[in-house]
């Protein structure tokens, strides 16, 4: 029986020593074979440095593994180094573990041409070899079965129809090296330091968690935290992405828009919480930011965007609805070229065919690596059309909900060029501003902007619509101290006369339904003068401006005229500029034959009628219950600044001057018909017409009347204080347009208050009493 015993063990020892030298050598000669094989095998060539096994540890150990193209040296797929740890002895209690799965140096390089990749080759090698009897469709019948009814697989529920249970911890990739090419197009997307941790992967009702990181090449990084659970199949993805470089994008925009260049940054901040029964049901929020967008012309001109920023508090695909905390726009820039074709740079960008397939050495050498001996996709044999399946009727789409809680544009500047017209017109819009709050796809809202014209002109526009209905809304427009000189090039194609001299204001008043307008529109132009005509000119209307406007202006130099605008915007003959252009024409030719108000106008103006009248060289008259000013006044004053352009030691003093007492009984007269006429008409904010029409209201009219024995006695202290903030006021908003005249400074101008005492004891009309000093 001990010499029995004695065999036993001595041949079990035997056997164990021939497992352990089996597990150790079996990997050199494993690593041998698919090495000299790999061609036989896969159809590309194989490198192996070296492959080890610790038949102790069970740990599996592969360094220096390289598949290559077929070109038998560029490499395809390569890693540093894998490792697997397996721990056979925890199958004794159920469990199939694997302690660990290390990837270090991972490489690949994915090329695609059209419908083919550098790896199509290998797939149909080995699917041309395989004489194996796998059944696919009875694995698909299998795991059909296991779906549920959205026809996702529980992974919960098939691993607990396995004989053992799973366990896969301490999954980690690091230092990868990824590069996607479409050697048709030229594309190149790299992706360095690819990284993946995955402490633990849970098939039960637990959390695994997958971080997932790596940097672009061309710029930028991104980070992916993933929460799964294989039970309910509850997800949340995390995405950090910072500062992607745009311009990796350029070879796709070859076959859109026709550009220079283009560059920028994309950053993207997202949580991403849902089901993967339910993909379009989750819930997405975050906030998406674009930065120092350029997209540079084929004329070398660009479009672009300083900042964009989008905070989205809920997007829910499946309900179609969407919050957004916040879209901000800052430092945009952009310009419109109209030329005489009728075309835009726009569509010059958008037409497409300029851009040319890239061509290079490199460039053909990648797509043999991907065409390889592609079989002749000629000879495919085609399969019979399967027969249509009955039309399923379409589920009617969820309305849209949408809502953006603060939308600003800030410090944008535009420009527009128009070529169509004799002589080109150039002009720049900047400080472009727009506002609004609480935008609503379907109810109506209200957004303003707000812009700034050359020499000190502005522009605010007030609209209220639904965005659902684009032909439904109303807009208000009002333009002020607009410097009519750089109008010239317009007014010299369209009469044939140069304007030298003038400023604007306009003020319109639209209301669009069903895109029918109906516009009221009042015009106010102060000092404007034509040169001579142009005798090589040959406009589209026959006016004569010169003598038109010398009977068109007042006494004191201006013009005022409504222009009504009527029609459906839809129709292409429709023209707003055209519109006014023949109102301004036919009023133009009508006072021009009419000799009576000719001879009337000279009388009672004389020769000050031509250029600009300042009435008394050091004083501009105002208003002093209003706080803005007219165009008369803004071009008085912005004349007077001339002084100071020819010679920079002058300082021009404009001093305001107005009786307080007068002003504030004149004031409180004012302010009250202004509360009647707010509450008589249900307005809470007031425009120009409106201020018009409170300017015409008789201080008799019955409710007028009516509503002062309603109030009582108002205070005169408090009204006296709002007085005083209405000339501060008119200070600040003059020396704002004098500092945009050219030569002027914030030293060589300066716009104060006449000190209390010489306020009381001034008698005449309020005023700018202009005074010189020498610095």
């Amino acid at each position: 029986m001990k010499k029995f015993v004695k065999i036993a063990a001595i041949v079990i020892a035997v056997l164990v020593v021939l497992v352990i030298a089996t597990l150790k050598f079996a990997p050199g000669i494993v690593r041998s074979y698919v090495v000299g094989h790999s061609e036989e095998l896969i159809g590309r060539k194989v490198a192996i440095q070296n492959i080890s096994l610790n038949p102790f540890t069970f740990k599996l150990e592969i360094d220096s593994l390289a598949v290559f193209e077929k070109d038998g040296e560029t490499r395809f797929v390569a890693f540093d180094k894998f490792r697997v740890n397996v721990d056979p002895l925890r199958l004794f209690t159920g469990t199939a573990a694997v302690s660990e799965i290390y990837l270090k140096g991972l490489y690949a390089r994915v090329l695609q041409h059209e419908d083919r990749f550098n790896f199509s080759d290998i797939i149909e090698f080995v699917a041309k070899g395989d004489t194996t009897a796998f059944d696919s469709a009875m694995v698909a019948d299998s795991l059909a079965a296991k779906a549920d009814s959205t026809g996702m697989v529980n992974a919960v529920e098939i691993a607990d129809e396995l004989p053992f249970s799973i366990s896969v911890e301490n999954i980690v990739f690091e230092k990868g090296n990824i590069i996607y090419q479409d050697t048709k197009i030229g594309s190149k997307i790299q992706l360095d330091d690819f990284s993946i941790s995955i402490p633990a992967v849970y098939l039960s009702n637990k959390q695994t968690d997958i971080g997932v990181s790596f940097k672009f090449a061309d710029g930028g990084d991104l980070n992916v935290k993933v929460l799964a659970n294989a039970a309910t199949n509850d997800f949340h993805v995390g995405v950090d992405l910072r500062k992607f470089a745009l311009a990796c994008g350029k070879p796709y925009l070859n076959d859109f828009i026709n550009y220079k260049d283009f560059s920028g940054s994309l950053s993207v901040l997202m949580d991403i919480d849902g089901n993967l029964n339910q993909i379009l049901a989750s819930n997405v929020k975050g906030t998406v930011s674009l930065d120092d967008i350029v997209l540079t012309e084929t004329s070398g001109r660009t479009l672009g965007v300083n900042h964009v920023g989008v905070g989205i508090a809920s997007a829910n695909v499946e309900k179609n609805e969407f919050r957004i905390d916040s879209v901000i726009v800052d430092g945009g820039f952009a310009h419109l070229d109209l030329y005489k074709n009728g075309k835009t740079n726009i569509d010059v960008l958008l037409k497409k065919g300029s851009a040319d397939e890239p061509d290079s050495t490199q460039l053909a050498a990648d797509q043999q690596l991907v065409l390889g001996d592609a079989p002749d996709s000629t000879a495919t044999e085609a399969k019979p059309e399967e027969a249509a399946s009955p039309a399923e009727e379409t589920p009617k789409a969820k309305p849209l909900k949408a809502k953006i809680n603060k939308l600003l544009v800030q410090n944008t500047t535009a420009s527009a060029t128009d070529h169509s017209i004799t002589k080109p017109f150039n002009y720049t819009v900047k400080a472009i501003t727009v506002k609004g709050s609480n935008i609503n796809f379907d109810t109506p809202c209200t957004i303003n902007v707000n812009a700034s014209f050359p020499e000190g002109g502005s522009v605010a526009v007030k609209y209220k619509g639904a965005l659902s209905d684009i032909g439904t809304m109303d807009a208000y427009i009002s333009v002020k101290n607009l410097a009519l000189k750089h109008f010239s090039n317009y007014s010299h194609h369209f009469t044939g006369y140069p304007i030298s001299a003038g400023t604007l204001a306009f003020a319109s008043e639209n209301k669009i339904k069903n895109f029918e307008l109906d516009s009221k529109n009042v015009i106010d132009i102060y000092n404007i003068d034509v040169g001579d005509k142009d005798p090589e000119s040959d406009p589209e209307f026959l006016v004569p401006m010169k003598v038109g406007l010398y009977i068109l202006k007042d006494k004191d130099d201006k013009i005022e005229f409504d222009v009504p605008v009527h029609g459906n915007m839809k129709d292409p003959k429709f023209s707003i500029g055209k519109i006014i252009w023949t109102t301004v024409s036919n009023l133009l030719i009508k006072v021009a034959l009419s000799p009576l108000k000719m001879v009337g106008n000279l009388a009672a103006t004389g020769a000050g009628a031509i250029g600009i009248d300042l009435g008394k060289n050091d004083e501009i008259i105002i208003d002093a219950t209003r706080a803005s000013f007219t165009s008369e006044q803004y071009a008085k004053a912005s004349k007077m600044t001339e002084a100071v352009a020819k010679d920079k030691n002058l300082k021009l003093i404009f001093t305001q001057f107005y009786n307080p007492r007068k002003t504030t009984e004149a004031y409180k007269t004012i302010k009250l018909k202004t509360d009647y006429y707010k509450k008589s008409q249900g307005k809470d904010k007031l425009t120009e017409l409106d201020e018009r029409a409170i300017a015409d209201m008789s201080n008799s009219d019955e409710g007028f009347q009516a509503y002062l024995k309603e109030i009582g006695e108002i205070d005169q202290k408090a009204l006296r204080k709002e007085v005083a903030a209405l000339a501060e006021t008119r200070n600040q908003e003059l020396l704002k347009v004098l500092q945009q005249q050219k030569g002027v400074t914030k030293k060589n101008i300066t716009v104060i208050t006449a000190p209390a005492d010489k306020l009381s004891a001034h008698r005449g009309k309020a005023l700018y009493k202009v005074t010189v000093d020498v610095q």
